[in-house]
């Protein structure tokens, strides 16, 4: 995307054909529609009625999308003083004006604490601001000039470079401070699901909802977000499919109600208007029917947030939650497609590693990505450690109860598993693959080692818990070093 002068982008659409227009805006990376470039007009000659100086309507960016999470920004101006944002609405009101622009505040002061928000109201000719109060205020249009004109300039060949999408991504259970305090905010989509979830819940009883979604797409998020606005209006037990976490244990002390999966048979249903099961994927069945039937005779209402990918043995594979959800009678079922927590680089990265036949997919830039390959163990003990103590979650595949498998030979015994580390998520994340690891005819990646829970799914599960960072550590691997080459050539 490229910054453009809005005077001349106002220009362009009143004296070229539209395909001429059409060209000139995809030349600049420009996405605003007819009625929006309307109101740009107006904009532009009300402050151009107060400073008629053409600087001031340069180097804008018009609408900015930050990837993965799709929040846009009508214009934005980058200054290495501060940043200027400035919302068109053709009709609005004030309430509406002042949510938008303390959730763009938080969206740009990840990049500097300094950021002048504005709003113009196109049917009002209104301009409103942001105050250092986090208030709306009426303000002149001499103010916005006096800002852009004060404004050190900084230009930028993408803003992309500016926004980290995982800045913005909390975690009930890896940024529990912040998801208290609420500081954080749901995507478009995120909102809408939840908008239909509080409207079934409120007008149900003994309702059932599913919420489904792949890796990165921020069910925990949405569904710990439910519970929170209700849990002080109505009773709310969490049940998790796998092993309580530290966020987990943070929670309960303040007073949420969470419990692992194997205690749900000591619950009564009748006490909780509202049960939420989390990773469901990998409840037993007689777990889900015997869960189902209580929740059906209590009248609670139920909602099952899963990811059929994310199942880490055959046994939970064969089970199929996923369609046993489906049968149930008058499901209410949505599903989560925008992937927010990944880096995309990584996520394509990720699908050219696990299938050697896949080349669907540029990787445009995956400085993201780096891998090491060892052939003695005793040295990738030493490593993991190493790369541990420098901020990198070395997640390690869970092992058998019941035997020694091979990769305990490498593993680090303070790393976490794959079942702990179950709907978290880590800024930076290693991995280890070793030599037993290998492709199959049809290009996907298998495991040739016996192991009690399926080794290729606990991969996936472990390094698909990274939101910046991914580190392979590769032992005697030719082949998936190989891979890893040429890839990332």
């Amino acid at each position: 995307m490229k910054s453009v002068n809005i005077i001349s982008l106002v220009q362009a659409y009143r004296s070229l054909e539209p395909t001429e227009y059409s060209a000139y805006k995809n030349h600049y990376g420009v996405d605003i529609d007819n009625n929006e470039i309307e109101d740009l007009k107006v904009l532009a000659s009300k402050m151009y009625e107060v400073l008629p100086c053409v600087n001031i309507f340069d180097v804008f960016y018009v609408g900015y999308k930050i990837q993965h999470i799709s929040k846009e920004f009508d214009l934005l101006r980058f200054g290495s003083n501060y940043i200027i944002n400035v919302e068109l609405k053709n009709i609005s009101t004030e309430d509406r004006v002042e949510k938008q622009l303390k959730r763009n505040k938080y969206y740009l002061s990840h990049i500097n604490k300094i950021v002048h928000n504005f709003s113009f109201v196109v049917q009002t000719e209104m301009l409103y601001k942001l105050n250092g109060r986090e208030e709306l205020e009426i303000v002149d249009f001499s103010l916005l000039t006096q800002v852009l004109t004060n404004q050190d300039l900084l230009k930028v060949d993408n803003p992309d470079v500016l926004f980290n999408p995982s800045d913005y991504l909390v975690s009930p259970f890896n940024s529990t401070d912040k998801f208290t305090n609420n500081k954080y905010f749901l995507t478009g989509q995120q909102e809408l699901i939840k908008d239909s979830v509080l409207n079934i819940i409120d007008k149900n009883i003994g309702a059932f909802i599913s919420i489904a979604g792949g890796p990165g797409t921020g069910k925990t998020l949405l569904i710990y977000d439910v519970v929170k606005f209700i849990k002080t209006q109505k009773r709310a037990l969490i049940v998790h499919c796998g092993q309580l976490n530290e966020g987990h244990a943070r929670l309960i002390k303040l007073n949420w109600n969470i419990i692992p999966v194997k205690e749900i048979s000591d619950c009564d249903l009748n006490n909780f208007d509202l049960l939420v099961v989390d990773e469901a994927q990998r409840i037993y069945i007689g777990q889900f029917n015997k869960l189902v039937s209580d929740a059906a005779a209590s009248n609670t209402v139920c909602v099952f947030s899963y990811d059929k990918q994310q199942t880490l043995s055959s046994k939970e594979m064969r089970a199929d939650i996923e369609s046993k959800i489906n049968a149930i009678d008058g499901l209410f079922k949505f599903k989560l497609s925008d992937k927010i927590r990944t880096n995309k680089e990584i996520a394509n990265f990720i699908k050219l590693l696990f299938n050697n036949k896949r080349n669907d997919v540029v990787l445009s830039n995956c400085g993201n990505v780096d891998f090491h390959y060892f052939t003695d163990i005793t040295i990738v003990k030493n490593y993991i450690r190493l790369v541990s103590d420098d901020g990198w979650e070395v997640l390690k595949l869970t092992p058998s109860l019941h035997k020694t498998e091979y990769h305990e030979s490498y593993s680090d015994v303070f790393s976490k598993s794959s079942h702990t580390v179950i709907g978290q998520e880590f800024d930076n994340v290693a991995v280890v693959i070793d030599e037993y690891f290998s492709y199959d005819n049809n290009g996907s990646l298998t495991y040739q080692s016996d192991t009690y829970y399926d080794s290729v799914k606990m991969l996936f599960q472990n390094i698909t818990r990274t939101r910046k960072r991914l580190k392979l550590i590769i032992i005697k691997n030719k082949q998936v070093l190989n891979r890893c080459l040429s890839i990332l050539e």
